[in-house]
């Protein structure tokens, strides 16, 4: 009981994990573009200004300047935004709420930028979101409508409701107050030297911690900064006199190969996803990455993949530059190359920088390289565990998490359609989000059976979820991820389900699993590469699976359908339409597409019972033998019709007359 007890935690912890970098991922990509206009204007700036345009400079730097101001505020917003969708609560209202606090907290603890009075935290951003959503959570309200006949009391609870929430807020802020004095206290008193070894690595240490929240470090501990400025500058100029030796800490020590491509050495990691990763979104976002981070501005990954706030990748952030600190200083210490004479610009490229900062000494480039290909190998387990996680495992849990944040963008998306559509859309979101969150969907599985050999037989899986109390509920949802365009995510969920159930189902020889996809999923362009890989993944044969085609697919481009029907069947993947003559197939359709298999659709059993119905059955039935494919009649449900269909000539029958949809685990009674 009490490893059961441990395991359900470790599970949940897991899956809340999950979520975490889910909604993480997916607030940082409605960010990325005003990150990445950021470091262009920054990069821009610090160009002109080379090229001595100062006005065009200027410019640059002050379009900089607002946007990273405006960045924690923005965040704020979108992370509020985000977690409103997981309540019922007003986005507007919720996101009111959430500014309200961030500038509480950021007036209390003087969080503040300089010159546009707005928060600068973005670790107050994130925390401000954060509460707002457990306080709504815990003390949900209902929205006010004037026309309600208990207006007056509700709107002495919603006074309440903002009351509490504003005393919250100031206790919050006191206890941020408290916790940065001592802080700050601690830090002052511990009186470490950052030119020393041990100091040096405390300070590091601080430096990563602090940019792994989103906290310049540099701004924070300014005056620590300006200190090892000065003391280098003393120093150098004491050992070009002959009077002292040469520091092996010093401020070129630190922007020459702790900031490499940034901070955490960023530039180990952009060379990690370039050479290590397999997902496209990331390795573009690297190749975009690229020409900031080679000057050593790094906030398109900080921001994008992202870093901040990410428990795996703060890790090899923080543990990068410790590593190559202690590199550095040993080569130097032992002699083994030249000492760091100069300092150099924080904009120089790695390999120059070193090259520069040991006084034009090549070792300088050649260490550089030796710390940058240690950083891609202590980045890599990190970054590849971080895909797995969020990206590459393909656990249903995970791409439940998934399926979330997708809906999200779609509801963001929406905003461009009418008032109506809007409101339709947002309620379709919220259902799906607590259907993802609080149940489990499941694969139930269908008998289709040979008329020939009842030996012989079949699968069709449909989905189905299991609400929290266990009650299974027919899939309704699947109206709601059509009207958010996210079948291909439904799709893609149903694959990995099938797949894992497949590895412990019994088939017989020849057997198949049919899979529904939606037209959406075949249109996409890498539809076949992806099934294929996860076939291969789960170690299923692609003969022992069918993918059932609906009718509407007929009205898609026919030369790209017909290319990936024939990409699948190279690869012994059965092909079936389904639901033929319920609206859009025709008999030409089936001359046009090889398909392997058609389903009658039940609407035709069910027109049977006159004459010129029973004649049109039969009609359709032998259309397989001109269309080359075999004939499933759907939708059986006593014998009379089963002895129908099967006088008509059809090939397999499916119906409740034969087996109801089960799960996996019952399938065994029905095959015995």
């Amino acid at each position: 009981m009490i490893l059961r007890n441990i395991s359900a935690r470790v599970s949940n912890l897991s899956q809340g994990s999950k979520l975490y970098l889910s909604d993480l991922a997916a607030i940082a990509l409605l960010l990325l573009p005003i990150t990445l206009a950021n470091s262009l204007t920054m990069l821009l700036g610090h160009a002109f200004n080379l090229i001595e345009i100062n006005y065009v400079s200027e410019l640059m730097f002050y379009v900089s300047n607002i946007l990273i101001n405006l960045y924690p505020t923005t965040f704020c917003i979108v992370a509020c935004y985000y977690l409103s969708q997981k309540t019922n609560a007003s986005s507007a209202i919720f996101i009111i709420y959430g500014l309200v606090l961030f500038y509480i907290l950021s007036l209390g603890s003087f969080d503040l930028s300089t010159n546009y009075t707005l928060p600068n935290n973005p670790l107050l951003a994130l925390l401000s979101a954060i509460v707002t959503y457990l306080y709504y959570l815990y003390f949900p309200i209902r929205l006010l409508d004037p026309n309600s006949f208990d207006f007056a009391s509700r709107l002495i609870k919603y006074i309440g409701h903002i009351f509490c929430f504003l005393i919250i807020a100031l206790l919050l802020s006191q206890w941020i107050i408290h916790i940065g004095d001592y802080i700050r206290e601690e830090v002052s008193s511990f009186g470490f030297n950052p030119l020393t070894f041990s100091g040096g690595l405390l300070y590091q240490t601080l430096l990563g911690m602090l940019g792994a929240v989103g906290i310049n470090g540099h701004n924070m501990l300014f005056a620590v900064k300006q200190q090892i400025y000065a003391d280098t500058l003393t120093n150098i100029e004491a050992w070009k006199a002959g009077e002292a030796t040469i520091n092996v800490i010093s401020q070129g020590f630190y922007d020459a190969f702790l900031s490499m491509g940034g901070s955490g050495n960023c530039i180990s990691l952009l060379l990690c996803v370039l050479l290590f990763s397999k997902k496209y979104n990331h390795k573009m976002l690297a190749v975009v990455a690229i020409p900031m981070v080679l000057f050593n501005i790094n906030e398109v990954l900080l921001f994008g993949l992202p870093i901040l706030f990410n428990p795996i990748l703060i890790v090899p952030f923080i543990v990068v530059p410790l590593v190559s600190f202690v590199i550095v200083y040993s080569c130097i210490a032992l002699g083994v190359v030249s000492p760091i004479v100069s300092i150099v610009n924080w904009l120089t490229p790695p390999i120059f920088s070193g090259y520069f900062a040991m006084g034009e000494q090549i070792d300088g480039a050649i260490l550089q390289i030796a710390v940058i290909i240690v950083g891609i190998f202590i980045y890599r387990p990190f970054y590849l565990a971080y895909v797995g996680r969020h990206l590459i495992t393909l656990d249903p849990a995970t791409r439940f998490a998934a399926a979330e944040g997708s809906i999200f963008n779609n509801v963001l998306r929406s905003v461009r359609d009418s008032a109506n559509n809007n409101i339709s859309q947002s309620s379709a979101q919220k259902r799906l989000a607590q259907i993802l969150r609080q149940g489990q969907l499941v694969m139930f599985y269908q008998k289709i059976q040979s008329v020939q050999d009842h030996s012989q037989y079949n699968y069709e899986a449909l989905i189905r979820y299991i609400d929290d109390s266990g009650e299974l509920r027919q899939p309704t949802f699947i109206a709601d991820f059509q009207l958010l365009k996210s079948m291909p995510l439904l799709d893609r969920l149903v694959i990995e389900l099938v797949l894992t159930d497949m590895q412990k189902m019994h088939l017989p020889e020849g057997g198949r699993v049919a899979i529904n996809v939606s037209v959406a999923s075949i249109e996409q362009a890498d539809f076949v590469s992806h099934l294929l890989a996860r076939l291969a993944h789960y170690g299923v044969s692609p003969s022992k699976v069918e993918i059932e085609i609906t009718e509407e697919a007929m009205l898609s481009d026919k030369v790209f359908l017909t290319r990936v029907m024939t990409e699948l069947q190279a690869k012994n993947i059965a092909i079936s339409m389904d639901d033929f003559g319920s609206g859009y197939a025709s008999f030409p359709h089936l001359l046009q597409y090889p398909f392997n298999k058609v389903k009658i659709d039940r609407s035709l059993l069910l027109d049977a019972t006159s004459k010129k119905g029973r004649e049109v059955y039969k009609l359709v039935a032998t259309l397989g033998c001109i269309a080359n494919c075999r004939i499933v009649a759907e939708g059986v449900e006593t014998a009379q019709e089963y002895e129908f269909v099967e006088h008509c000539g059809v090939d397999l029958v499916q119906g409740y007359y034969l087996a109801k949809p089960a799960p996996l685990e019952k399938l065994t009674g029905q095959n015995s």
